[in-house]
């Protein structure tokens, strides 16, 4: 029995865990060849066949219908992880006698692997069906392949990037291997990038095509409880869409969640898949215990979920993934042995897809808009961006993306490249990848050149249409049709079928109709493409533009619409209408009239959709209406009358929709003030206000308006019921992601001006502090901690816990640890919050844990900063004891400024405060443990494991160049170093690329904001980069580095003590110290010392900016600074790479004191004593940090396998 005739007409069960099963084994390093290899356990396959087939058989024995191959990483570029000259042979068996696996030919590997998994699998049923408890169930091998580990769609993520062809030829060969092997069905689970999985079914296809047979594919994406695949943001609509018509028989989720957390994806795929859907979760959601993982959910109750989706939601294969056994596959055979899926019977429809949304082709209530705008011949904004010999501005097309699918609501945009400078073939995939990485649109990509179109749909991660087809000869005896439709069909777009023939594009009625009939003839039986993947556009030609007396282009365009539609009931019509009004560039609200009138008269005739500047169509009731009738005489009676009438009032129209802004004079007094608080409006005017017989002075014009409005509301109404909940209001479109963080700053600076004046005003009237007064919502103490001088965050949580209403008083940097306590207690204050930025300083928090124990006063400690998270949190609660009996229930991790409002939020609420502080408990006591457990498997290790063998054969060290140096640069001249992506959105925090959209702010707003503050810094003096760097001779001692006097060799400057470190899979451990040539040796090395510093001025302009309420522009100065430090350490490095002829092959690694390889931070001042760098302006703290806080110093190795790991 095949599988295609048994699919759906049952459910078929799926088997279980196959790495839940291989741990029970408990098998031994030698099984896998080595500690290195226990990951790769596809490697059984060789050394344990027995204990696979064995597995195969429990869960045959436990009813399941098809067992997977264990292949899930058996293809190239998975197998490319491992070093297969390093494998032990010894103790693995079952090698076939033609591979030789030291020879790490992983493409021999890769066929041998899944050749032999499928014979181990199909061995395990023939043994099964001989079995007297066989019930002549239908039994099928499942070809099991896994993702590559590579991405091809874009991210930002710091993943494997791969090439099409590379994922096509990895999947190839691994089908052709379970081809060979016997699979009858494959399986191509937990698919995380859904361009990867496109490319993935076409290598499939290609190694079906010379194998000469064709097997069942199963696809499985793995998605969250949100129903999206997670790197990608991929919806599973759009995942379906994608790959659906590419050759697939069912299409499903597995792994990453228990059945619960899919239910809603069950759901959403029962009413939009048409095929056989495929559901395989865990065993629940992962625990961990004892540091493993553990998956909780019983068999019953998985069962209990998996019976639902059968028999009521259609699902037809089901089992399970990660933490489930054979007894989990019974209970699903048990409840459904002879149950038919439920499948419901769905309306037809025709779907596009981008990276993240589906989007439907459907007329029935609206005209589908493509939007036009994404065209180097159409715009001459793309155009020039394009265009150009130092490459794509990729941001301008952004905005024009942005400006389409934001702005105007349209779903679908036209991106064309045509262009006779740049080359098309590589400038359109390259601008689909781009634009794709955050993009909830659908493309239709436009080219004449078939290789861009078959490149660029290679780029793209969705199911796109295709603009255009056409029975134009693209080349000798080869229409375009056949041209496109040979490259791309594979991939099941829809295309723009254009009614061009031999002799030109078609004009009359009957001449469209003809070639629209012979395109989808030709389409079909010829290539497969069905008239459902088909937009017939009936071209559209400038009005009066005809040669023919009596002819009129537009009616023959309306006139051909129901011949058309007529062809097959599925066919849709398209039309390119900015030609319509071609010529008409100066007249913009002609063109509007005549494109919206056109396309309203078209929708009656039948048009379902049509590519389009979106400005241009309206709905009608919006124009004039004499205006309408001009134009419909112009497009149905060919009235060139009408159409001279509609030029007149287009030359005295105002061109162009009007956005009005918001005016301030046109809200009320109170409404106004809120507004430009709200909008971050800064009017900076000094002066003085005199009221009530005081002198009040300003420094923003809003405090003027807010006197006036104190004498229809008492201040601390104003305050309460207009300010406070404006603040909030702009808190929450902050937390939602809609506002940026620099807006919010802003906007806080404003209000600090008000809130400046109101307090003097009310301490005026009353003559004491108005703090008790307002009404906050609770008041908390914050300050960076003893010996820490970096502010930035602590300043943010301040900012943001000012908006939401509370009363911060901040105490600075470098706080006295008694001086939180005993503020907090005069100002009878709710929490205490502290910032750190380093390990050694973060301890301190330990110290005021217990300092609070001994004075018996009982206040929540909110701890955030870099080295922070709930394990510190865990040994801050036990405030250096061992009894976890004992441990506080009020130290909150707050992992962002909005993690402290949110908490401060809770703790503030007496009703669920209670229940806040007993499930803190519990998280701290696990966390606790959790980090004394890490910290005694680290020792345990670090005592354990061998150490790792380091090879200098190819390391050689320069015998000169050794001394120090000093550089100091103008700002601009280090701009071209700056690293933007960072600077944006880390160091000014706006955030992920993707987010700017939703806040407002596009990258050209971000390069002037930046080119703006290099040349203010540059001016005012605030940064001034410099760096003192040198090359020292050096050997080692053990896991010390020996610093010598490159004029005395003999005489010993410093010694670097560095830390033993866990290599990379445990594998082994090291010191950077072992990257050095031994003093035992009697060979010499070289080591490169360096501090950079953005100068001893920035901390000067930061705190007048804070001074002055200025936060925003702090932040900016600050953050410059910070990116300004690092990057000048990147160039320095550079330098000394070039001293020592590194720089080629990029030797040279940079290890900082503070980080885990040196983790003492007196290295520091060893490093700034060397270099001399007093007189760059760089000090240091008592803690050994360095002042100015934009400095890095740090120690380089320049042993070319040296790393982190």
């Amino acid at each position: 029995m095949k599988f295609e005739d048994v699919l759906g007409n049952q459910a078929l069960i799926l088997d279980g865990a196959m790495g839940t099963m291989v741990q029970n084994l408990e098998l031994d390093d030698a099984a896998f060849g080595g500690a290195a290899f226990k990951m790769l356990t596809d490697l059984l396959i060789f050394s344990r066949p027995d204990d696979l087939e064995g597995i195969h058989l429990k869960y045959l024995q436990a009813g399941a219908n098809l067992i997977e191959t264990n292949t899930f990483g058996a293809s190239p570029l998975r197998l490319k992880e491992f070093d297969f000259t390093q494998i032990d042979v010894a103790d693995i068996k079952a090698i076939p006698q033609a591979l030789d696996m030291k020879k790490s030919d992983y493409s021999a590997i890769t066929h041998h692997l899944n050749v032999e998994g499928c014979r181990v699998a199909r061995k395990a049923i023939d043994n099964y069906k001989n079995e007297p408890d066989y019930d002549g169930r239908p039994l099928f091998v499942a070809g099991s392949i896994g993702p590559s580990n590579y991405v091809l769609s874009k991210t930002e993520a710091d993943l494997n990037k791969a090439t099409w062809d590379q994922i096509v030829d990895n999947n190839f060969k691994q089908v052709r291997g379970l081809v060979e092997g016997g699979a009858d069905v494959l399986l191509f689970e937990t698919q995380q990038d859904i361009l990867e999985l496109k490319a993935s079914l076409i290598g499939a296809n290609k190694a079906f095509e010379e194998a000469g047979k064709r097997l069942p594919i199963i696809a499985q994406v793995t998605v969250d409880g949100f129903s999206k695949m997670q790197i990608f943001n991929t919806d599973i609509h759009a995942a379906l869409v994608a790959v659906e018509g590419m050759g697939i028989s069912a299409f499903g989720i597995n792994c990453n969640t228990g059945p619960e957390l899919m239910e809603k994806t069950v759901e959403k795929l029962s009413k939009v898949c048409s095929l056989p859907i495929s559901i395989v979760p865990n065993a629940g959601q992962p625990t961990s215990e004892d540091g493993k993982t553990c998956y909780k959910l019983e068999p019953e109750a998985m069962a209990d979920y998996v019976e639902r989706f059968v028999k009521e939601l259609g699902v037809s294969i089901v089992g399970g993934c990660c933490g489930t056994t054979p007894a989990h596959i019974r209970a699903l055979s048990n409840r459904l042995k002879g149950v038919v899926p439920n499948r419901k019977k769905l309306e037809k429809q025709v779907f596009v897809s981008g990276p993240q949304e589906a989007v439907p082709l459907g007329s029935s209530e609206a005209l589908i808009r493509i939007g036009e705008r994404l065209n180097v011949r159409g715009s001459k904004k793309v155009r020039e961006a394009v265009e150009r010999d130092d490459g794509i501005q990729m941001t301008v097309l952004e905005e024009v993306v942005e400006e389409q699918v934001k702005d105007l609501g349209i779903e679908i945009i036209d991106v064309c490249m045509d262009s006779n400078i740049v080359e098309t073939e590589k400038v359109l995939p390259q601008s689909i990848y781009e634009l794709t990485s955050d993009f909830k649109g659908v493309m239709c990509i436009d080219s004449f050149s078939v290789e861009a179109l078959q490149t660029a749909i290679e780029s793209y991660p969705g199911r796109p249409i295709i603009n255009s087809i056409s029975l134009e000869e693209y080349q000798a005896g080869v229409s375009k049709l056949d041209a496109v439709l040979s490259q791309t069909k594979q991939h099941h777009p829809v295309y723009v079928a254009l009614v061009n023939g031999p002799k030109g594009p078609g004009q009359t009625a009957d001449e469209k109709y003809e070639l629209a009939a012979e395109i989808v003839r030709q389409a079909q039986e010829n290539h497969g493409v069905t008239p459902d993947q088909l937009l017939i556009d009936v071209n559209a030609y400038p009005i009066g533009s005809e040669s023919v007396e009596g002819l009129n282009f537009c009616a023959e365009t309306l006139k051909c619409l129901p011949r058309i539609k007529a062809i097959h009931p599925d066919l849709k019509t398209s039309i390119g209408v900015g030609n319509l009004t071609n010529g008409l560039a100066s007249k913009p609200y002609m063109r509007k009239v005549l494109t919206s009138v056109f396309l309203d008269e078209a929708r009656k005739a039948g048009l379902d959709c049509a590519i389009l500047n979106p400005h241009h169509y309206v709905p009608l009731e919006s124009l004039t209406e004499s205006d309408v009738v001009l134009a419909r005489k112009v497009i149905l009676d060919r009235d060139m009358t009408a159409f001279e009438e509609l030029e007149v009032i287009a030359q005295t129209k105002k061109t162009g929709v009007q956005v009005k802004k918001i005016d301030y004079d046109d809200l009320s007094l109170e409404e106004s003030i809120c507004q430009r608080i709200k909008d971050g409006f800064k009017q900076k005017e000094e002066g003085v206000i005199n009221k009530e017989g005081g002198e009040f002075p300003y420094k923003d014009k809003i405090v003027v308006d807010v006197a006036k409005a104190i004498d229809k509301h008492e201040p601390l109404k104003f305050i309460s019921g207009h300010l406070m909940i404006s603040m909030r209001e702009l808190g929450d479109a902050f937390g939602r992601g809609e506002v940026s963080l620099p807006h919010l700053l802003k906007s806080a600076d404003v209000m600090r001006h008000v809130m400046q004046f109101l307090e003097s005003f009310m301490r005026f009237q009353s003559g004491v502090e108005p703090g008790a007064a307002i009404d906050y919502k609770g008041v908390i103490v914050i300050g960076t901690v003893y010996q820490d001088v970096h502010s930035i965050g602590k300043d943010l949580a301040k900012t943001l816990l000012e908006n939401y209403g509370y009363r911060v008083i901040d105490l600075g940097v470098q706080v006295p640890l008694d001086r939180f306590i005993d503020t907090a207690k005069q100002e009878k204050a709710d929490a205490i919050g502290m910032s750190a930025l380093l390990v050694q300083t973060s301890n301190h928090m330990i110290t005021v844990s217990k300092m609070l124990l001994e004075q018996k006063f009982t206040i929540p400690l909110l701890l955030g900063g870099a080295p922070v998270n709930a394990r510190h949190a865990g040994y801050v609660a036990m405030h250096g004891g061992d009894d976890t009996d004992m441990i506080l229930d009020n130290i909150f991790y707050c992992g962002s400024g909005m993690d402290g409002v949110n908490t401060m939020g809770l703790l503030m609420d007496k009703k669920q405060r209670p229940s806040l502080l007993k499930d803190n408990k519990e998280k701290l006591v696990r966390e606790y443990q959790k980090a004394k457990g890490i910290e005694a498997e680290k020792d345990k290790l670090l005592k354990s494991l061998p150490r790792r063998k380091v090879s200098f054969r190819h390391h050689e060290s320069p015998s000169d160049g050794f001394g120090i140096h000093k550089v100091e640069f103008k700002l601009h001249k280090l701009a071209g170093n700056v690293d933007r992506k960072s600077l944006y959105s880390l160091n000014w925090k706006f955030g992920k690329k993707s987010s700017w959209i939703h806040k407002g702010v596009t990258p050209q707003q971000l390069e002037a904001l930046e080119k703006t503050w290099i040349e203010k810094s540059e001016d005012n003096g605030w940064i001034i980069p410099k760096a003192r760097f040198g090359l020292f001779p050096a050997q080692s001692d053990g896991d010390e580095v020996i610093v010598f006097d490159p004029k005395d060799r003999e005489k010993e400057l410093a010694r670097l003590q560095f830390d033993v470190c866990i290599g990379k899979g445990r594998k082994d451990i090291f010191s950077v110290g072992q990257y050095f040539h031994a003093k035992a040796t009697g060979q010499w090395d070289v080591i490169g010392l360096q501090i950079s510093t953005a100068g001893d001025k920035v901390e000067a302009g930061v705190e007048e900016f804070k001074a002055q309420n200025d936060s925003e522009s702090a932040l900016y100065l600050q953050g410059l600074s910070d990116r300004v430090a690092e990057d000048l350490a990147e160039y320095i490095h550079q330098l000394l790479r070039q001293r020592v002829g590194a720089k080629k092959d990029n030797r040279g690694q940079r290890y900082s004191p503070g980080y885990p390889a040196i983790t003492d931070l007196t290295y520091n001042r060893v490093i700034w004593e060397l270099l001399g760098a007093e007189d760059i302006g760089v000090t240091l703290t008592s803690g050994d940090e360095f002042y100015p806080p934009s400095t890095t110093a740090a120690a380089i190795c320049f042993h070319r396998d040296a790393g982190y790991s």
